[in-house]
């Protein structure tokens, strides 16, 4: 698969981040869907009926619950191969830190909490959330939210960085959004970035 104009990671990898940034929202569903229908959540056989019920109460969870699963096991993956390609980055002095973690507060209270209101045993409701989720999904893999991700936030630290390339003699200065496993911030050291993206980066500090 090919990557997207405005990065360099393929779709696979776009995908991983883009469902892995919504498992909080996956979660209150499943869980939600599992208490309403806790009536139904007997053994019926194979038998049509039995299917159709499943669907109707629990076809949303099932879903998203093997969507997890997806997006968990790819985001591994594509951390794994970031942290392979760092030795094929640059090194740079960063100069100016700014955090950037509170972003993915913003990011759940804008595309996360809107739709935990939903009844996810209509079709109708259900179409309406995959149509936006698309939508959502065209903006995020074409902009600087690729890096806004609640569930990395849990380990890893989203930063607006100013820097100059070391052996640049020009000394010109770029700013960039990294995401980095780096819980201590220090300006005027030397990071290993490598390019995932139009002015973003994963990096580390060098020893």
């Amino acid at each position: 698969m090919k990557a997207t104009n405005n990065n360099k990671l393929r779709q696979g990898a776009l995908f991983a981040l883009f469902i892995t940034s919504y498992i909080p929202l996956f979660l209150i569903v499943i869980a939600k869907q599992l208490k309403d229908g806790r009536d139904y959540l007997c053994w019926g056989g194979w038998n049509r009926d039995a299917l159709c019920c499943c669907a109707t109460h629990f076809g949303m969870s099932l879903v998203l619950a093997v969507l997890t699963i997806v997006g968990v096991g790819g985001i591994i993956v594509l951390l794994h191969n970031l942290e392979t390609n760092l030795k094929n980055g640059q090194t740079v002095r960063v100069t100016k830190i700014n955090n950037r973690n509170s972003e993915a507060v913003g990011y759940i209270a804008t595309y996360i909490v809107p739709f935990l209101a939903s009844d996810f045993t209509s079709w109708y409701e259900c179409l309406i959330f995959v149509v936006v989720m698309a939508l959502i999904y065209v903006i995020y893999t074409n902009s600087n939210m690729i890096l806004i991700n609640p569930l990395l936030s849990i380990w890893y630290s989203l930063l607006e960085v100013e820097f100059k390339t070391v052996g640049d003699s020009s000394g010109e200065l770029h700013d960039a959004l990294i995401i980095t496993d780096n819980k201590e911030f220090k300006e005027n050291v030397n990071y290993q970035m490598y390019p995932i993206g139009f002015k973003l980066y994963y990096g580390k500090e060098r020893d």
